[in-house]
């Protein structure tokens, strides 16, 4: 069976004119709300070793190119320690301030479109129903206005479509925040450790 895309097409955008005024700024919150969890998903990658795992590696091999925020704040320690040993945790705690900024950027536009998306849905399904019983006043199946019929479509359509934004959005959302909280006590650690100045450390430099 082949998958027909041409038909798919059709079906979408039947249901995008039967959700009526509520489907643009519903797909306008789509874009944007993907946008914001992608763009998080991308800053919150965290590495497998611990904080001092890192530094030993990036010791041992100091042209790797680091990949993740992590390996770049332990990157930022070691030239920081080797440079400016005596103000270790003063210079750390402002370089590392941005990383901090970056893992945070998007995420109460994340939250605020997850309270709009089913908002939206909501208000499509009260449109819909005043809709249907404005038809049931007249007895109206069908109507240029859509009717009852017309009238309980936007309101299920709606409804449908502002859960399933938000539903999976506020799952990846609060993945994505144990996973900021994990790097901002790594950042942590690793600043820590730098201070602390370690013999492994001293002994590379």
């Amino acid at each position: 069976m082949f998958f027909d895309l041409a038909t798919l097409w059709e079906q979408l955008v039947g249901l995008y004119i039967m959700g009526g005024f509520v489907m643009p700024p519903l797909l306008i919150t789509t874009v944007l709300l993907w946008y914001g969890i992608s763009y998080r998903m991308a800053m919150i990658k965290v590495s497998k070793d611990n904080p001092r795992r890192l530094i030993e590696k990036q010791l041992a091999n100091p042209k790797k190119e680091p990949k993740t925020i992590l390996e770049e704040a332990v990157r930022v320690g070691i030239e920081v320690s080797e440079q400016y040993p005596g103000t270790i945790r003063k210079n750390l705690d402002v370089l590392y301030w941005n990383y901090r900024t970056d893992i945070k950027k998007h995420r109460s536009l994340v939250t605020v479109l997850l309270i709009i998306a089913p908002l939206l849905g909501l208000l499509g399904t009260v449109s819909g129903m005043i809709e249907t019983f404005d038809s049931l006043q007249s007895m109206t199946f069908v109507s240029q206005n859509g009717g009852i019929a017309g009238g309980i479509s936007q309101a299920l359509i709606t409804t449908q479509f502002g859960l399933t934004i938000s539903i999976p959005g506020l799952i990846i959302h609060s993945f994505i925040n144990r996973r900021q909280l994990v790097i901002e006590q790594e950042l942590e650690q690793l600043i820590d450790i730098f201070s602390s100045k370690p013999d492994f450390l001293s002994k590379e430099n």
